[in-house]
């Protein structure tokens, strides 16, 4: 099939046009990346200049390792006598009843 005289007349009076929509769709694109990255700046900006307001801080682990240290001031004080320094860092950790226990034979 062969292309008529007519239809490449056709097509050089769009080529003009067409090409015009082509880069219109490129500059879109590349303005659009300009839009959103001058977005993120601008957010960025704002947030390194602002101070945020905080939290209160849920009870957690803190109030669990205060609750044990006092029960154990408690049995000291109670008891009269003193811990040595091993038993005292030993109780900082937290331990694991099931820790060592299993053994992976898979591999």
């Amino acid at each position: 099939m062969s292309i008529q005289p007519i239809d490449l007349q056709t097509l050089f009076v769009r080529l003009g046009q067409v090409g015009r929509e082509q880069s219109a769709i490129k500059d879109a694109v590349a303005q659009n990346q300009a839009v959103v990255g001058g977005e993120i700046a601008q957010r960025s900006q704002e947030e390194s200049h602002t101070v945020r307001r905080t939290e209160d801080v849920s009870e957690g682990t803190e109030l669990v390792n205060d609750e044990e240290n006092r029960k154990q001031e408690q049995d000291l004080s109670g008891s009269g006598g003193q811990k040595s320094a091993d038993d005292q860092a030993d109780d900082d950790y937290f331990k694991d009843p099931e820790l060592g226990q299993n053994v992976d034979l898979s591999g």
